[in-house]
């Protein structure tokens, strides 16, 4: 296919072959929509490489005329706030690198545009496991590039500890391959900071035998006044240690036809269908007289497969592309906060009532067993929080339209700050898991206070990526003074495309 010629690009006669398309491309817009229409990167051209070659021919093009770029899969699930520093930047697309390969010792080999939908599947009919998502539309790599949360963390630790070795091409389109023993410090960088250094083409990953395949899964829902019951439950268990087999979320969901908001929990007990029916029998109604009492008003156990634990069942609208969506998280080191869940809880519902057109957010409490994650050394990746995240609020906004996002936002910051705030979340200092951050947290609660590691991220962010072209997704500073200051008003707002750079 010919290059067409955009504004920002190089006409067919200098590129080659090279396959770009403008918006009179008729495929533009099922390759160019997000996820999350809020605050999201726009493009003026899209790159469709069908090759590794074609890939580094088309990134070193792009370097070489210093024009910025993004790399992504179509239906990009990124929605990171500062994604929207980038508009009319050329789409890089990896729609032809979703290959999966299941090789013969037991590992995986993933290409840079799988989404889990294309992953979990073979590793089912393969009978293998490792730590995956929940939701099948979500990329792998988008995933695993900031660690790789999932139900099964406490049994496998993050999807990149397993990693093997990656293939990254560089912001002038070289293509290296990382791994413990060639190229080590991108390596280290790749897993927990992997946005910020390169485009991830191709992973191997270790597996795990599926022990059967089967996982009990037990979805709950109780009443209001059961929330605080449920709570002193759920921080009984994390105070004992939960088995590492068993992933727990608390889920705060808006029911339409009542009205108001749903409390459910859903429970995965991996490999362990009796010990599974032990645990939940604990959240089991109780009678008035108890001091917390549990009125539980729906059970549903099942079993399930491993492709159908991250088939995203259980809340399909998450992978619907004509919303706005934005994320808030908050954690604490040990467990929930009852006082602080019971007024978000309130708060929530009064703010649905009044803003119906978000009444699809939802907000998830997740914790696992610490055990996995934190065998591994606090240095072993640039992964920066083991032994700290043992709950994570993930506050989901999702809303219609724009007129409401500026009330959106600050109801979920507040929530947010309120999970946050050390006299409830137990840290003094916000910690954010890269996937869950949003765009005000500085630079410093998402890769870590300690100014060793800030010091060996900025000297790899100025060793691969000296101009800024992956600065994109919660840019990493080039120098120490930056780490504290706050985003929004701070080093965040300089315009994050590409430093002057020498042409080649």
């Amino acid at each position: 296919m010919a290059l067409a010629s955009t504004t920002r690009t190089a006409s067919a006669s200098t590129a080659g072959k090279l396959n770009f398309y403008t918006p009179a491309w008729a495929g533009w817009d099922e390759h160019v929509v997000r996820w999350s229409s809020y605050k999201a990167p726009t493009f003026s051209a899209v790159f469709l490489p069908e090759t590794e070659e074609e890939l580094s021919e088309g990134i070193a093009h792009l370097a070489k005329h210093r024009i910025p770029y993004l790399a992504t899969k179509i239906a990009g699930h990124g929605n990171s706030p500062t994604l929207g520093t980038y508009q009319d930047v050329i789409q890089v697309n990896l729609k032809h690198f979703r290959n999966i390969t299941i090789n013969p010792e037991n590992t995986v080999t993933v290409g840079g545009g799988a989404k889990w939908e294309d992953l979990i599947p073979r590793l089912r009919s393969a009978g293998r496991e490792l730590t995956v998502g929940s939701f099948p539309c979500v990329g792998v790599h988008g995933v695993m590039l900031g660690g790789g949360m999932g139900r099964l963390m406490g049994t496998y630790g993050l999807t990149s500890d397993g990693l093997l070795r990656m293939k990254v091409a560089l912001w002038n389109g070289t293509i290296v391959e990382a791994s413990d023993e060639a190229l080590s410090d991108l390596f280290w960088a790749m897993r927990g900071a992997g946005h910020n250094f390169g485009v991830a083409i191709e992973s191997t990953l270790q597996t795990w035998p599926d022990q059967g395949g089967l996982h009990y899964n037990a979805d709950m829902v109780f009443t209001d006044e059961s929330l605080a019951g449920v709570l002193t439950v759920a921080n009984r268990l994390i105070r004992k240690g939960l088995d590492p087999a068993v992933g727990l979320v608390i889920g705060y969901l808006y029911n339409l036809e009542l009205d108001k908001p749903v409390l459910m929990v859903n429970i995965v007990y991996a490999h362990d269908e009796e010990a599974g029916r032990k645990l939940v029998a604990q959240f089991s109604s109780t009678t008035t007289e108890t001091e917390r009492p549990i009125s539980r008003v729906f059970l549903n156990e099942t079993v399930l497969t491993f492709a159908e634990l991250g088939s995203g069942d259980a809340l399909p609208s998450v992978c619907r592309t004509d919303q706005y969506q934005n994320l808030y998280t908050a954690s604490s080191p040990t467990t929930f906060d009852v006082d602080a869940m019971i007024e978000v809880y309130d708060s929530y519902g009064r703010f649905l009532r009044e803003h119906p057109a978000a009444n699809a957010s939802i907000l998830l409490f997740e914790t696992t067993s610490r055990h996995r994650i934190d065998a591994f050394p606090d240095d072993h990746t640039a992964y920066p929080h083991r032994g700290r995240l043992g709950t994570n609020a993930i506050i989901q906004m999702t809303w219609k339209n724009d007129r409401i996002s500026a009330a959106v936002d600050r109801w979920a910051k507040g929530a947010r700050d309120s999970l946050a705030a050390p006299a409830v979340s137990g840290d003094q200092r916000p910690h954010v898991y890269i996937n869950y951050a949003n765009a005000d947290e500085p630079p410093a609660a998402v890769y870590s206070y300690d100014p060793i590691r800030q010091a060996r991220l900025s000297a790899l962010k100025r060793k691969y990526d000296p101009y800024g072209f992956f600065n994109a997704y919660h840019p990493i500073p080039l120098h120490p003074g930056q780490w504290n200051l706050l985003r929004e008003g701070g080093w965040w707002s300089i315009p994050p495309f590409p430093r002057a750079c020498p042409g080649q």
